[in-house]
């Protein structure tokens, strides 16, 4: 083991280093005063950076329908967060393109980085769109320690290397007890010195953790990628395929249409993103390649039966099934936890955690939040009139209606009793007021079938927008004056402000 911690060996010559214009460009990304314009005078000053912005902003990862030709059209398109993450993938791969070692194998190493990127930012655009550049750059960079580590001590790393090629222990084990710590940590702090989030520093942190209730949205998709990676580049067995899917499943809520179809591309948008660093990353593996290994595993397990087959069989299937019945019960404790069993909208204590790191996103990407809260008119007199079973089921109805209009657009929720709201990211004051009296206009039109009874009710709402350091009381304070002044005003309205 190294004298001291493996963090403390690191010097500025030891550590990948970003070039200058990658350096520029973070520096603008935290200046709130800096413009797109800034922005793209400072690309245009690289040409190599030049032409590889443009070829992945007209590249299948952003799929946008017409071709870009002009590299301030491109950063308009992107956006500052994306031109980051593309900024540092471009000085990353440069920094390490050169590098030869008798046992760290570059080409493994990139080759799993880009699998790790490309599947955290296809499952980021799946469950959470805003997260998806992050998802990229943090999955890109999530073993960077280990060229580090590599760096600091080649001889020693490798044989952490030659060790853990013998599949006896966790590479972060050895690492652990070689050098005092493991990649991940060290790929952390890298992050931290370049002045990244402390979000996404934490997500590569956490990248070979279990991702438990406590953290965040982007942990969960970096941690679910991470085990996808390892499958496509064989540091896990094929056989482990269904394991894999369902733990992303579970992890980060994607739909197992929308996660097959990122496994039957990765291969290819990994070698596209390869192209466009000018790495090389070796042999790749396609999906269709670890489903005929899986199965072909499943195969040799069965060919490996005796006399006893039936049996053995017979436990597995017990085995299979009750691991199922244990992660399905599992995902319903979740679910349950979360979930408002009337009207299946998130509760209030979901409610309350998304809040937060929906604030802490506004305030890292310096965009606004919006907030509606909406109360459904005279609820009580309509108890009274026509019985609680009825109040359930205006209540229940209320609740696919908002499920409808919000989809893809924010987070709905139940607040408690007949009040509901809605957390709108990145969205201004009209398209704020636009939600809300969507949702006005159809609860309004919408008519409620009960015992024969044809029932209809309306709902007054609240909304504010804000942006900047936010409080989350405060801000729900002042969307639940404005709800007042709408109850106030003759129900039935909306007030925004």
């Amino acid at each position: 083991m190294l004298d001291g911690h493996l963090m403390d060996q690191c010097s500025a010559e030891q550590l990948p280093s970003l070039s200058h214009v990658a350096m520029e460009i973070l520096r603008l990304s935290r200046d709130e005063q800096a413009s797109m314009d800034d922005l793209a005078k400072v690309i245009k000053t690289d040409p190599a950076l030049t032409v590889k912005m443009l070829k992945v902003v007209n590249s299948s990862l952003f799929n946008l329908n017409r071709e870009i030709s002009s590299i301030k059209d491109a950063v308009n398109i992107l956006g500052m967060r994306s031109v980051r993450v593309l900024a540092l993938s471009f000085s990353l791969a440069e920094s390490a393109k050169g590098d030869k070692g008798d046992v760290f194998d570059f080409e493994a190493y990139w080759r799993k980085s880009l699998s790790h990127a490309v599947a955290a930012r296809l499952i980021g655009q799946a469950v959470s769109p805003r997260l998806a550049e992050e998802a990229f750059v943090a999955g890109l960079l999530a073993d960077l320690g280990s060229v580090a580590a590599w760096r600091i001590a080649p001889e020693l790393y490798d044989e952490v290397l030659v060790e853990w090629s013998r599949h006896e222990r966790s590479l972060q084990e050895i690492e652990t007890e070689k050098f005092g710590d493991h990649h991940a940590a060290l790929s952390g702090k890298l992050l931290a010195q370049w002045g990244l989030p402390g979000t996404l520093c934490e997500a590569v942190r956490s990248h070979h953790g279990g991702a438990g209730a406590d953290y965040s949205t982007l942990d969960r998709i970096v941690r679910s990628a991470a085990d996808i990676a390892d499958l496509f580049c064989h540091e896990i067995a094929a056989g482990e395929l269904e394991a894999v899917k369902t733990g992303a499943r579970a992890l980060t809520g994607i739909q197992e249409d929308e996660l097959e179809e990122i496994l039957e591309r990765l291969d290819e948008h990994v070698q596209e993103a390869a192209s466009m660093l000018a790495v090389q990353v070796g042999e790749t593996t396609d999906y269709s390649r670890i489903q005929l290994e899986a199965a072909q595993q499943l195969a040799q397990l069965s060919m490996m039966a005796d006399v006893d087959l039936r049996a053995s069989s017979r436990r597995e299937e017990e085995a299979r099934m009750e691991a199922e019945r244990l992660q399905t019960e599992k995902i319903a404790i979740l679910e349950v936890a979360s979930t408002d069993g009337l009207t299946k909208l998130a509760n209030r204590a979901a409610f309350d955690k998304r809040l937060g790191e929906e604030i802490e996103s506004a305030r890292t990407d310096r965009r606004p939040l919006g907030l509606i809260m909406l109360d459904v008119d005279h609820f009580k007199n309509f108890n009274d009139t026509y019985g609680h079973r009825a109040g359930d089921e205006v209540l229940r109805n209320v609740g696919v209606i908002m499920q409808d209009v919000v989809r893809g657009l924010g987070f709905a929720a139940r607040y408690g009793g007949e009040e509901f709201v809605v957390i709108a990211p990145g969205r201004d004051e009209e398209e704020l007021r636009t939600i809300a009296e969507d949702l006005r206009l159809g609860i309004e039109s919408h008519c409620i079938e009960f015992e024969n009874k044809s029932m209809n009710v309306t709902v007054s709402l609240g909304g504010v927008c804000r942006e900047g350091e936010l409080v989350p009381e405060e801000i729900v304070e002042a969307a639940d004056r404005n709800l007042y002044k709408a109850k106030q005003s003759g129900r039935n309205r909306v007030e925004v402000g």
